[in-house]
């Protein structure tokens, strides 16, 4: 993310569907991480992903930039948040980390990326006394109606989800049986394979 892009997320003044803000903290703080565990659950389960930017307050439609202090920053390192994530993650969460500098302050980027096969389940529970963050065996989705993380709050968002497994599932089918020889075309929509690719999988198939 550059520092303009950075500007213009800020400058909507509030959360989309594919953005969630999370103010600043250590990942060691377990019920500030829990959050951004389920921000990210959400974020895997959406098309296309999406980002958690920490170090900036919404509180009530107001967006606060504040940062991140130094020694909080530290603690935000790729391998120690893709460890604490899989605590909670099944299958397992692939994402991008960036530092990013604004106006002085520091912010932590989380690019997150679609599931790849299966969507993603909470695998533990973590509650902070009678409030419920996470729940085991949930699937968390970014609400159509509403902006926000929730276990899946109608149809919609059911449909939804199911089309994107569902196309992943159609899209592995169709390059195992492409690889296999059990087509040598392939479906409206989708790259035909070229001339020398070709010629490269009936070489792999004399040898």
């Amino acid at each position: 993310m550059t520092d303009r892009e950075f500007e213009d997320i800020l400058a909507l003044g509030h959360e989309r569907r594919g953005t969630e803000f999370k103010g600043p903290g250590p990942r060691t703080d377990k019920y500030h991480f829990a959050k951004i565990a389920r921000a990210t659950l959400g974020m895997a389960n959406r098309r296309d992903g999406g980002l958690i930017v920490i170090g900036v307050e919404d509180h009530k439609g107001t967006v606060k930039p504040i940062g991140l202090n130094a020694t909080d920053l530290s603690t935000w390192t790729h391998d120690d948040v893709s460890t604490s994530m899989a605590v909670y993650a099944d299958p397992s969460v692939s994402f991008d980390l960036q530092t990013l500098t604004h106006k002085g302050s520091k912010y932590v980027i989380l690019k997150i990326y679609e599931f790849e096969d299966i969507p993603v389940l909470c695998r533990k529970d973590y509650n902070k006394g009678t409030e419920v963050i996470l729940r085991k065996g949930a699937c968390y989705v970014r609400s159509r109606h509403k902006i926000e993380t929730s276990e899946i709050p109608s149809q919609e968002e059911m449909r939804e989800l199911l089309e994107l497994a569902i196309d992943k599932g159609v899209n592995k089918f169709v390059a195992r049986a492409f690889k296999a020889g059990l087509i040598i075309t392939s479906p409206l929509g989708t790259a035909l394979p070229g001339d020398k690719d070709l010629f490269e999988k009936q070489l792999d198939d004399l040898r």
